[in-house]
């Protein structure tokens, strides 16, 4: 899962805070029964012990537990964000949510131990079931599904195709209304589509080949406002037919005010499409594909989050290769290495920049063919590279022509200057720490060194490397006991128009060398010379001759840059 899924996740869960606590506590046979809930939410919820017929009973609302607000209903499940499953807290909670008639109480994940026996003999009195939240997710997304699910409508129509199977979906929709069906998800990307038909339709054959509508084609419907009347839409939209390219009708999977995705039909052959009765039924066809979006969804993020969670594991040393490769095809007997990826001085800090780039990122690897999984990291991302040659001379230049090309078009797309450290190439999988540990040091080089080029490995930056190096190991002595030259030009710097430190940082680069230093700040020889002497050396009393005053300088305006690179 992105980071960007993840904060509209958050904002859906206080939204379902507030519909469940504005919920009706006067409908007790209302909304899906627990087991159906369950269902929707695949691995996000971990079932504990269920009361007898409590997988039957209906759930009429979803409830954050919060001291002032009124005590549990009939059908309500309690979500206990603050509630220690292992105290007796979360008893006593049990046994009132009994007595209210709640459907469920859902605990943070549980550790093995004692306490568990009695949570469990409180349920069994109580006679309500208790739910777990998976370890690998949060509260905002559980709540999120759950929340999402209360709103699915059960059809009978919908036991005809195996709950969570899109491609079967699409099949049975394109039947039912009489077209060729794609159904993808908020980001455009196909989920499922059905069988293609003898007619050529190029804008389909293509979004099915690159598994989302071609480039210019999203343009196209971004700029003709299409993007914002879906989301808003509750109807069948139309677009008529444009050169090679049938007529569709397009419908938004909602559950709740949560969208899911989109369900596209393209007419086929000489059929008219846009009817009153298959507006109708695509309509219906929304209202079933909610269920099978939100079980779908929820396997793949619970599969993703697993995935991402075996890789840091290894990349941090603790995980198991042997475990990662029977999750992602990477072979554990074959070469590795780890590209680590950054924008700007300091890496992308916005949730959304960071989104784009991983995003980005697997793009541009998967079009290339390469075996490789994608991960955030505090910088940028983490890209693992398996199944390298198994010479390792070969595997260093693919890995090497993979990072340029990365950089290149990763700058392109985003408007940012990307840097790519190229970690040192393993001969095994289980070697990616260490692959890891370099590509992390040569990308701080190039995001520390003012003259770096935008691929390195950690050799070809080593002395922006080893300055980074002492600059955090002296971020303690920031404090000095004494006033300095350096600390003097600051305070003089707050006052004056021109920056007297690019002036004496600009002397300290050039090795003494007035005309240099002039050069590299674009000024003239006249004025940085008058500048130096008469305006530096009498705010900072700096001795210029002094071999100790210089390098006491240098190594404090070295901290200057690297508390500049982390602000970035």
């Amino acid at each position: 899962m992105s980071e960007t899924e993840h904060t509209e996740q958050a904002e859906q869960a206080g939204r379902a805070e507030q519909a469940g606590r504005a919920g009706s506590a006067d409908r007790p046979g209302s909304g899906p029964t627990l087991l159906s809930l369950l269902t929707l939410a695949g691995d996000f919820v971990v079932p504990g012990r269920l009361a007898p017929g409590g997988a039957d009973r209906p759930v009429s609302r979803l409830v954050v537990l919060d001291e002032l607000e009124p005590p549990a209903s009939q059908g309500d499940l309690l979500v206990a964000v603050g509630v220690d499953p292992h105290t007796e807290e979360a008893g006593a909670l049990l046994r009132r949510a009994g007595e209210a008639g709640a459907a469920a109480v859902l605990f943070r994940p549980v550790e093995t131990g004692s306490g568990n026996e009695a949570l469990g003999a409180a349920a069994a009195e109580a006679g309500t079931a208790v739910l777990f939240r998976s370890r690998w997710t949060d509260w905002p997304t559980v709540i999120g599904i759950l929340h999402a699910g209360l709103s699915v409508t059960p059809e009978p129509r919908i036991a005809g195709v195996p709950l969570g199977d899109l491609p079967q979906l699409a099949k049975a929709i394109a039947l039912r209304v009489g077209g060729s069906v794609t159904i993808e998800d908020t980001a455009y990307n196909v989920l499922a589509y059905s069988p293609i038909g003898q007619d050529v339709d190029w804008v389909r054959i293509w979004t099915i080949l690159g598994q989302k509508p071609p480039a210019h084609r999203r343009d196209d419907l971004r700029n003709a406002g299409f993007d914002r009347d879906l989301l808003r839409s509750d109807r069948v939209l139309h677009r008529k037919a444009q050169g090679e390219a049938p007529e569709r009708l397009i419908v938004l999977v909602r559950a709740g005010d949560v969208p899911l995705g989109s369900i596209w039909v393209a007419a086929e052959g000489e059929r008219p499409l846009d009817t009153p009765a298959n507006r109708e039924a695509l309509r219906a066809a929304a209202r079933e594909a909610v269920a099978h979006l939100l079980h779908d969804r929820a396997r793949r993020e619970g599969q993703d989050r697993l995935l991402l969670e075996a890789v840091r594991g290894l990349l941090d040393g603790q995980g198991s290769a042997e475990l990662l490769a029977a999750r992602t095809g990477l072979p554990a007997a074959e070469r590795c290495a780890v590209l680590s990826v950054g924008a700007g001085p300091g890496g992308p800090q916005d949730v959304r920049a960071r989104g784009r780039l991983v995003d980005a990122a697997f793009r541009h690897c998967t079009g290339r063919g390469e075996v490789s999984v994608v991960v955030p990291s505090a910088r940028g991302v983490l890209v693992l590279l398996g199944g390298l040659a198994k010479d390792p001379v070969r595997a260093r230049e693919r890995v090497g022509l993979l990072a340029g090309s990365l950089a290149r078009e990763l700058s392109r797309q985003l408007g940012l200057r990307v840097r790519v450290g190229v970690g040192e190439v393993q001969d095994r999988l289980d070697g990616a720490p260490e692959s890891r540990r370099t590509a992390e040091l040569a990308l701080g080089g190039l995001l520390f060194g003012r003259s770096a080029p935008d691929v390195a490995r950690v050799g070809e930056v080593a002395d922006a490397v080893a300055l980074l190096h002492f600059a955090d190991a002296l971020r303690a002595a920031r404090q000095l006991p004494v006033e300095t030259p350096v600390t003097r030009l600051l305070a003089s710097t707050r006052k004056a128009e021109v920056p007297l430190v690019d002036t004496l940082g600009a002397f300290l680069d050039q090795p003494g060398e007035k005309a240099r230093a002039a050069e590299a700040l674009g000024v003239a020889r006249s004025t940085y010379a008058h500048r130096l002497d008469q305006t530096v050396v009498r705010e900072s009393g700096i001795d210029l001759d002094d071999p100790d005053a210089r390098l006491l300088a240098q190594l404090q305006l070295l901290l200057l840059r690297r508390s500049v690179a982390d602000e970035g």
